[in-house]
């Protein structure tokens, strides 16, 4: 059965013509969008919303490397690798959780200390509705996204949830 979607307000209806009007906007609507093969954006594939500047750091480096290598970028996180592949993540909350609040010296902290391991990942045809589940079961802010088992970028929450067709449309 064909679904027609109201252009005004989004309602979405199940029969096989378009009502003359919306009952949720009261509008008389002059065309209706044959929605039945409509995909939504959360059907994407991740990689859509990756970057693809993968920042990294060799895990025998100390916290005030990574802090200073993410000022430089003006990033939130880093990679943290060991034989040039990813094996954790470091981020602004840690550093803040796990060095400033224990009053650790930065310079003196490995990162392999420090960091969230081990990694999850997702290949890059994962879709975003999928990726997105994966973040909020694990609490995540970030994901490693693969391809064919290598790193190929990442994705974050901001990625993600800033995305102009990721948004929901006001009712």
């Amino acid at each position: 059965m064909p679904k027609w979607k109201c252009y005004r307000c989004g309602e979405v209806y199940d029969q096989d013509l378009p009502p003359d009007s919306c009952s949720a906007c009261n509008a008389n609507v002059s065309f209706w969008i044959d929605w039945t093969d409509a995909k939504s954006p959360l059907d994407d594939p991740v990689s859509k919303f990756m970057s693809r500047d993968l920042l990294t750091i060799d895990i025998n480096s100390s916290a005030w490397d990574a802090a200073r290598l993410m000022r430089e970028k003006k990033t939130g996180s880093v990679f943290v690798t060991q034989g040039g592949k990813p094996v954790g993540i470091v981020t602004e909350r840690d550093m803040l959780y796990k060095i400033v609040a224990d009053d650790l010296p930065a310079a003196h902290v490995l990162l392999r200390k420090i960091m969230s391991s081990p990694l999850v990942s997702v290949e890059e045809d994962t879709s975003v509705k999928k990726a997105i589940e994966l973040m909020r079961k694990h609490d995540f802010r970030r994901l490693l996204i693969t391809r064919d088992g290598e790193a190929a970028g990442m994705v974050n929450e901001y990625d993600l949830f800033t995305t102009e067709e990721l948004r929901p449309t006001p009712a």
